[in-house]
């Protein structure tokens, strides 16, 4: 049996109230526009790596963050092969005694979309999700971003394979799971495809201001002495703010009128571009307060451990990537 670790790359609609989008609605909620992947050996070699292009044929216009990112225009896709005819052409590298692993659901839930919507009619692999073995085998909660994960594996990109490029991160990915102590674990990580949906009242991420930099934002007063949410009177932190995941902090502060407040945090980079933050005060309860400072604990036995060294708070690029617009979610 081989392992294809697999990564994809999708565009998607630039307005949902564009017409691309009311064509095909929620059954194409995301298309994908590379397909990348390694193949592993039973003795998990790397022994190949592939990149399959895909020219859309339904959203044609690659949207401004994901040219960003991944670099791919349709110029560069125009003359690639259409879902079907690259997924074929995938298939048949794939081979048939094979099994895919991904880092985190998303891709999973994406390509079942695609290939439903293209009437792929052969059969998926089982899938397995490598992030969560990585969680287990890290002691981690939550997510990790892929770069965060090489960086903890002391694993050195390679000049000629950048980020965001599908078979890149394939080949990256296949590094970890060969780096963890036991990579067969994987096997007990099934992941299943989700069903995707546009909801306009579940936004992935509401932001209540702009930021320039997280760093800058944690140093300013909004978040050094937050608002008390009853009286509107600043309030005197009395915690630090403690990363819980990426772009993810909770902390404690206190009002003179009202007790004890819950913070709590978040950054993501907005479609255009831009670091949003969102930022929520409520009262403390007991609970919350123990949680807190639990937590912040936790986070200084980690520190003193080194397992902050290195860490960048101004590296967003898993932040939110949990929150896929799931119909179950």
């Amino acid at each position: 049996m081989q392992f294809i670790v697999l990564d994809l790359e999708w565009n998607q609609p630039v307005s949902y109230q564009s017409s691309a989008y009311r064509k095909v609605g929620d059954s194409l909620l995301f298309e994908v526009i590379q397909i990348g992947a390694a193949k592993l050996n039973e003795r998990l070699e790397i022994v190949d790596t592939i990149s399959v292009p895909i020219c859309p044929t339904h959203y044609m216009t690659i949207h401004p963050r994901v040219k960003r990112m991944t670099g791919l225009t349709m110029d560069v896709l125009a003359d690639a092969p259409n879902f079907p005819e690259g997924m074929e052409q995938f298939h048949q590298w794939c081979g048939e005694d094979c099994v895919f692993v991904t880092w985190g659901c998303d891709d999973v839930s994406v390509l079942q979309q695609n290939v439903d919507f293209f009437r792929f009619e052969k059969p998926l692999p089982k899938m397995y999700d490598l992030q969560r073995l990585y969680a287990a085998a890290m002691k981690l909660s939550g997510q990790t971003a892929l770069k965060t994960a090489m960086e903890a594996l002391e694993i050195q990109p390679e000049e000629d394979r950048a980020f965001h490029n599908a078979e890149h991160d394939a080949y990256y990915t296949a590094l970890v799971m060969r780096k963890l102590p036991d990579p067969l674990a994987v096997l007990g990580y099934e992941e299943h495809p989700r069903k995707l949906c546009h909801n306009e009242r579940r936004s992935r991420f509401r932001a209540t201001n702009t930021v320039k930099s997280v760093r800058e934002a944690m140093e300013s007063k909004d978040l050094l002495t937050p608002k008390c949410p009853t009286c509107g009177q600043p309030t005197e932190r009395i915690t630090e703010l403690v990363p819980q995941a990426t772009g993810k902090y909770v902390a404690l502060s206190k009002c003179k009128h009202h007790g004890a407040m819950f913070v709590k945090v978040r950054f993501a980079l907005l479609p255009d571009g831009q670091k949003g933050m969102h930022l929520s005060v409520l009262p403390a309860n007991r609970q919350t307060s123990a949680y807190v400072h639990t937590k912040e604990l936790q986070y200084q036995l980690k520190r003193k451990r080194g397992d902050y060294d290195g860490f960048d708070v101004e590296n967003l690029e898993g932040a939110m990537s949990s929150n896929m617009p799931f119909e179950d979610a």
